[in-house]
């Protein structure tokens, strides 16, 4: 989708760059410009401008990587910031205890196929909860802040490790918060599971 976003933006920026050009050039004679003409280009260039706007918009919307809100995660992972590490789990973190007993886990295992639901908080400041891929793509990311549960739903289709890098400034320690979560193949079993939840 990334591409396409960009030779979206580039065959836009051709057509804006190509009407500044004329009027530039039609505009350097002394005449007066014909008002009626100017304006039919004018609303010419707006209509086109719109409907390719539109026209990108329908094309790429369906295509989006983020999951519908009102689809049922098939797991919930707890994920809380603190200065400098990432606690993942399965179960709800209440306090700086169950945070460090939790960075010291192993790492979660997600079956590849798998809609998953972070939701992340901080027990002390502000923080970046952002996921990326084996590959080094940031693929989602949101605000971890103290007194406050954020929502994040994806959907991991890659096996590998994935990484979770804090992507604010949150002290001298920032450059080495992180976490980490690995998608595996899915059992027979939990194909069986996710073809129940997609019903027919």
């Amino acid at each position: 989708m990334q591409v396409e976003a960009f030779y979206t933006f580039i065959g836009i920026s051709v057509i804006v760059v190509g009407v500044f050009v004329w009027v530039a050039l039609s505009t350097r004679h002394e005449h007066e410009p014909r008002s009626r003409s100017v304006n039919r280009l004018r609303a010419w260039f707006l209509g086109v401008l719109t409907g390719g706007l539109v026209f990108a918009f329908v094309m790429m919307f369906p295509r989006m990587p983020y999951p519908r809100r009102w689809q049922k995660p098939d797991r919930i992972v707890y994920a809380v910031g603190m200065q400098f590490s990432w606690a993942l789990s399965d179960h709800p973190i209440r306090n700086p205890d169950e945070w460090q007993e939790a960075t010291y886990a192993p790492p979660l295992k997600i079956p590849a196929g798998s809609l998953v639901e972070f939701r992340v908080t901080s027990f002390d400041v502000n923080h970046g909860f952002g996921v990326y891929s084996p590959s080094g793509h940031l693929l989602g990311q949101v605000q971890a802040m103290p007194g406050y549960v954020n929502n994040l739903l994806m959907r991991f289709t890659e096996q590998g490790t994935y990484w979770v890098f804090c992507l604010e400034m949150c002290g001298m320690g920032h450059h080495r918060m992180r976490g980490e979560f690995e998608v595996v193949p899915r059992t027979e079993k939990f194909a069986r599971y996710l073809d129940l939840r997609q019903g027919p």
